[in-house]
């Protein structure tokens, strides 16, 4: 079992009253590290995000066959988790190429959040995440761990993570150790499941989590300790995205703009695109402060 055992889990508080009051917003960020936001996101554009990457589930062979694709039940005879296994490549790369999942990253909602946030233009960063777990391989929950040891540049990163369609908390979904942010860098060693990485925990440590809607976010500091949680179901794939966010005005680390793992470049992605598609290249037409990654 990749994740940890959760003593206090407590309920997911909503933020969005919030919005209208930012001194208040950033005042419970500050204590808690994370905040919630219920329907922040239009429901049918994540969905349809979900749709088209359940689509290339199917066109792989990992749904079950017969069934509804937007019900994501996984084939019987198949799991497949992440990591560098061929097949996990071939679909990552198909997802990345996926328009509508790195537009949905610069959504008004979430930019306008941020920025009553930041009290600055936010930038979204280009390297975006999908995640997809299959029933029946808690090993490859994602393991607690702190989102600025992949980050870097900002010491104000925030990541927001949403699930593609609704998220019963059979289903997993995102852990979060509110007010862990405040112990500071922690230790970060080797761990089992996606990242590879994990920090140490308190067994007194207070969670929330429970159950996320299509269209809820969850937002938390890059110091913030988070988790992965089981994917109990018998037959259903979990499917979610993480997209990360900082004030554009502070540095940003050049690997934060390149597309995640690395596997494909910005022109294999955008191959298939319009050619005058305003996501494309988004980030170029600010004059960003961009740090070297330092070697560890």
């Amino acid at each position: 079992m990749a994740m940890v055992d959760m003593k206090q889990i407590h309920a997911l508080e909503d933020a969005t009253d919030l919005l209208a009051d930012p001194a208040g917003l950033r005042r419970r960020a500050a204590e808690h590290g994370c905040l919630f936001f219920r329907g922040l996101l239009d429901p049918s554009r994540v969905n349809d995000v979900r749709w088209q990457v359940l689509t290339v589930c199917n066109d792989d062979g990992w749904l079950a066959p017969g069934s509804d694709p937007m019900d994501g039940v996984a084939h019987p005879d198949t799991r497949v988790y992440e990591s560098d296994d061929p097949r996990w490549q071939n679909f990552y790369n198909s997802v990345l190429c996926i328009r509508d999942f790195h537009a949905l990253a610069l959504d008004p909602a979430l930019i306008g959040m941020f920025e009553v946030l930041f009290g600055e233009p936010p930038l979204a960063h280009s390297r975006n995440i999908c995640r997809l777990v299959f029933p029946d391989l808690n090993t490859h929950s994602t393991p607690p761990h702190q989102d600025n040891y992949f980050i870097g540049g900002s010491d104000e990163t925030w990541t927001a993570w949403m699930p593609l369609g609704d998220c019963p908390e059979e289903l997993g979904g995102l852990a979060v150790n509110r007010g862990s942010h405040r112990h500071g860098m922690l230790e970060t060693t080797e761990g089992v499941g996606p990242g590879g990485r994990q920090v140490p925990v308190e067994d007194d440590s207070a969670w929330v989590g429970g159950d996320y809607a299509c269209g809820d976010v969850i937002i938390l500091h890059s110091l913030t300790i988070h988790q992965g949680r089981d994917n109990l179901t018998s037959d259903r794939l979990r499917l979610s995205a993480d997209y990360r966010y900082q004030p554009r005005s502070h540095p940003v680390r050049e690997d934060s703009l390149q597309p995640h793992m690395n596997w494909l470049t910005w022109e294999e992605i955008y191959g298939q695109w319009d050619g005058d598609d305003p996501v494309k290249y988004y980030w170029k037409a600010w004059d960003l402060d961009v740090v070297k990654r330092e070697p560890r």
